[in-house]
């Protein structure tokens, strides 16, 4: 006896429909009279399989059969095992195959939905990208449906069609996977048509020319037809025909004409030119693209007119004309409407202060600080004007948080004889706080538990948007608790004058446990990198925080490139968790080219010549998810006049089974420092253990021999060096801590970051290397007004032993001390000018930035002051003694990190090899580090 049921087949519902009418039948025939065991004995399961795609299946898959050997038959629970598997949503057919009558086999014979890993083109030279998107029917990172497939085909055919290839012949190839629930499909095109362009016939009722809008079509006679690309000059031409100002023209193509014999294709394009549309501003200077969108499809013309006086004021209170009237109106003519406004722009004015009238609830200093309204500030205006006509909306927002549902806030622009003065005239209303807060319906946990962590809170402001947020949190705090299913509904009660109880009524769900977990779509990611990253186990309760971080920690591995991480509930209070991954590309090759000066960037840039730059490049392989590990193994190779640099590197995201990130290197390099050339050979083992969201430690051990192929030309250097210059190798051993709280690594305008990392060398085979170094960095960021920004960055090296030069502390140049060239700040050797760095080094670097053009954000200006010193010993540092340096840069902010372009100058401290008055130019990418 077999019976089947198909996640796929549409003809599933009418067989299980059958099948029951059959059951029903069956009784009716046999009448209601009793059973009698004699006459019927009773069947007992004598024992269960499950085969998944013809392979024994995982034994988590019997926990979904609510049947056990030794227990009765009841076809009742075998259709239940039949829908939990289907639940989970792992199969696409379950067949239940029943042998014997008294001691029954029961073989589930399951087949596995096949994940999408990849989807390829063959046979034709096309943007596959394209031909990628136009799927909809199959896609990567979904699951096969061989049903779907002639929609999959028909829709390439149709992406190969717009790309100039017509009537393709596609035929889709499933290559599945051995002993994996993933396939590629493969569409291999064998073959098509193409046509050029015989001919282009424009319909068209206005004044212009056939002939003109013909040239102005940029698809001519005789190219290749490709109709994405004839698509794409239509739209050229309907945007040329918007500026002529025939703004609502329809420009489409009415009709195709194929010559099969001579691959030609005549086309009809009809142009519908609709009314002209000029608009006219008179009195006023006004960029027409603020006003010509609004006219581009037929709009009610007051609101119309409205909307462009809206913005025509907007950008004339930008421009300081705060009060300026416009006054619109519509002209038509018989083929034309003319938008005219007429604008009395009146005075430019600056806001000379803000003032606040009725406001008792607060004090004024505490309500410029919440509106960010830093007065005194030279050089910078006190707001711009998109915010100052931005702040009754804030005033009002923070006074309704507040509990203050009825404030209303109304703007006045005061004038004075230098500006004008902005009053905020506030008419506060009555204040609502709330009285109690009440949790109904509470049972499986205590109601202070359930409160704890609301926002609404008695004595605290009533405000309606408040009270969602903890509809949101008693929801999730049932969810992590592991039950599913509650829901929650307020209801607010007057609670005397001016006063509000919130009574939270629950409706508690069914607590959940997980029965079992499930992996899918991993190639050849092995199960336990997915099952360490699990942070919750079969029998758990179904904590909906530990399912989140489970897909984090996926997602962290960095070797997916999809994670999906669903429950699915199979039964009164137990669900299954299916993991999906997606895996991402294993190979990565990079290859960068760049170029270096050889000579420092000073004075005027029309003295470098070619000559003073030499090419520099990098190249590296990464492979990734080596061995199924979740590791990553690389080679980088570095070249340039200056540095010479090969690493090998190996990743993983565990150390002994530890979450602890963990990386080993080995290294060879050649760099040519400012006093000295050093080789140096290494390997290192470092491993990175989060404390918290914001904290990480840092720990590294490594064994390095360092040698200087050139002796220095160094003679005046202290006692404490050593001026053999010997080659040493010595073992370190370094830890650290960050503590990271900016709002972005690489271009941050808020926060704090502070590290600190303290270094140990000892000596290995004899040679003399025993030092001790410790170095703390901390950086501030903050915006000062709406566009201006502080950045602060404070470096701090100490150092105890440093006898050997590459082990010393070096400073100067774009990301240490800008008024000097690269590591010539501190000691120098009094004879040839070169420095020999120190034992202790102090840094100090503010920069302020705004955007140059509101507008264009990324766009900046910055002005900086550096503050430091190299000491030549521990017992010189004097952390008052330093050097200054001063000056300007502009800044252009990308995804790597700003491109600073900067001009310093040296403002004390001057030294021998420093010339008074000579500015020195920056060009670098990336912040102060």
């Amino acid at each position: 006896m077999s019976s089947s049921a198909s996640a796929s087949e549409p003809g599933v519902r009418v067989r299980r429909a059958a099948a029951a009418l059959a059951l029903v039948f069956a009784l009716a025939v046999r009448g209601p009279g009793p059973l009698r065991a004699q006459d019927a004995p009773q069947a007992v399961v004598e024992r269960i399989v499950v085969v998944v795609d013809g392979r024994p299946g995982e034994a988590g898959l019997l926990d979904l059969i609510p049947l056990r050997p030794g227990d009765p038959f009841q076809p009742d629970l075998v259709d239940q095992a039949v829908k939990q598997i289907f639940r989970t949503g792992l199969f696409a057919d379950v067949r239940v195959e029943r042998t014997g009558d008294e001691r029954i086999e029961l073989a589930f014979i399951l087949v596995r939905k096949v994940f999408i890993d990849a989807v390829r083109f063959r046979g034709v030279k096309v943007s596959a990208t394209r031909l990628r998107d136009a799927l909809v029917s199959l896609r990567p990172g979904g699951y096969l449906e061989e049903e779907r497939i002639p929609a999959a085909v028909a829709e390439v055919r149709e992406g190969l069609r717009r790309q100039g290839h017509f009537d393709a012949v596609v035929v889709c190839d499933v290559r599945r996977r051995a002993g994996a629930s993933t396939a590629d499909l493969v569409f291999r095109t064998t073959d098509w048509k193409s046509f050029r362009v015989g001919g282009v016939e424009v319909e068209w009722k206005a004044e212009i020319p056939e002939g003109t809008l013909l040239k102005a079509l940029k698809t001519k006679v005789g190219d290749v037809y490709v109709p994405r690309r004839f698509a794409a000059h239509l739209e050229d031409l309907s945007a040329g025909l918007a500026k002529a100002g025939y703004r609502r023209a329809e420009v489409r193509l009415a009709e195709e004409s194929f010559d099969e014999k001579n691959r030609r294709v005549d086309l009809r394009v009809e142009i519908l030119p609709r009314e002209k549309i000029v608009i006219a501003v008179n009195g006023a200077r006004v960029p027409a693209r603020l006003l010509e969108p609004i006219w581009e499809d037929p709009v009610f013309e007051p609101w119309g007119l409205a909307e462009g006086e809206a913005r025509i004021l907007n950008y004339l209170r930008r421009k300081g004309y705060l009060f300026a009237e416009v006054k619109s109106r519509v002209e038509k003519g018989r083929d034309e409407v003319r938008i005219v406004h007429d604008v009395a722009s009146g005075d430019q004015h600056k806001l000379e202060g803000v003032e606040f009238r009725g406001l008792t609830a607060f004090s004024v200093p505490d309500m410029k600080t919440r509106l960010a309204i830093r007065e005194g500030i030279p050089f910078f205006s006190l707001l711009s004007y998109d915010r100052l006509f931005a702040l009754s909306r804030d005033i009002e927002g923070h006074y309704k948080e507040s509990g203050y549902a009825d404030v209303r806030v109304r703007l006045e622009l005061v004038r004075l004889e230098t500006g004008v003065r902005a009053v905020f005239d506030i008419q506060e209303g009555p204040r609502t706080l709330v009285d109690a807060v009440r949790l109904e319906g509470a049972g499986l946990f205590p109601a202070a538990d359930v409160l704890a962590g609301l926002v609404s809170r008695p004595g605290g402001p009533y405000f309606p948007p408040n009270v969602q947020r903890d509809i949101g949190q008693i929801e999730t705090f049932y969810l992590v608790q592991g039950v599913r299913g509650t829901s929650v509904v307020p209801r607010v009660e007057p609670a005397g004058e001016n006063r509000v109880s919130i009574v939270y009524e629950v409706e508690e769900g069914e607590p959940v446990v997980v029965r079992n977990i499930f992996f899918t779509g991993n190639r050849s990611t092995r199960n336990r990198v997915i099952r360490r990253e699990l942070r919750i186990g079969k029998g758990d309760a179904a904590d909906y925080s530990e399912v989140l971080a489970t897909k984090r920690g996926l997602e962290n591995l960095g070797i997916f490139s999809d994670v999906r991480v669903d429950e699915v509930q199979t039964g009164a209070g137990e669900e299954v968790v299916v993991v999906t991954v997606r895996e991402g590309e294993r190979n990565y090759t990079g290859l960068g080219l760049g170029f270096e000066s050889i000579n420092p960037v000073s004075g005027s840039l029309a003295q470098l010549g070619p000559d003073d730059f030499r090419p520099r490049g990098t190249a590296e392989y990464i492979r990734n998810n080596v061995f199924g590990l979740g590791a990553q193994a690389g080679i980088v190779g570095q070249i340039s006049t200056i540095e010479r640099r090969a690493v090998l590197s190996w990743s993983q995201p565990y150390l002994l089974g530890l979450s602890m990130p963990t990386t080993i290197l080995a290294w060879a390099e050649r760099e040519a420092r400012t006093g000295f050339t050093l080789d140096r050979r290494g390997i290192s083992l470092s491993a990175v253990k989060a404390l918290s969201r914001s904290r990480l430690l840092l720990g590294s051990l490594s064994l390095t021999r360092t040698s200087l192929p050139e002796t220095p030309d160094l003679s005046d250097l202290p006692p404490d060096i050593d001026r053999r210059f010997l080659p040493y190798s010595a073992a370190l051993a370094s830890l650290g801590m960050s503590w990271e709280r900016r709002d972005d690594t690489l271009n941050p305008t808020r926060g704090v970051f502070f590290s600190a990392v303290g270094e140990l060398g000892v000596p290995v085979f004899g040679t003399e290397s025993n030092y001790q170094k410790l170095f703390l960095k901390a950086q501030y960021f903050r915006p000062l007004t709406s566009r201006l920004n502080l950045g602060l960055t404070t470096r701090l090296g100490l150092g105890n032993g440093l006898r050997h030069l590459p082990e010393r502390f070096f400073a100067g140049g774009s990301n240490t001390f800008r008024g000097e060239e690269f590591e010539l700040l501190g000691p120098i050797d009094s004879t040839t000018l070169k420095p020999y760095g120190g034992e202790a080094v102090l840094l100090v670097n503010a920069e302020l930035t705004l955007p140059i053009f509101p507008s264009w954000q990324a766009f900046r200006l910055a002005a900086f002051f550096d503050l430091g010193n190299v000491y030549a010993t521990l017992g010189e540092f004097r952390p008052f003694d330093l050097r200054g340096a001063a000056g300007a840069g502009l800044r252009y902010r990308t995804p790597l990190g700003p491109v600073r372009v900067e001009i310093a100058w040296k403002l004390w401290g001057l030294d021998a090899q420093d010339k008074r008055g000579r500015p020195l130019i920056f060009l670098t990418i990336g912040n102060i580090f």
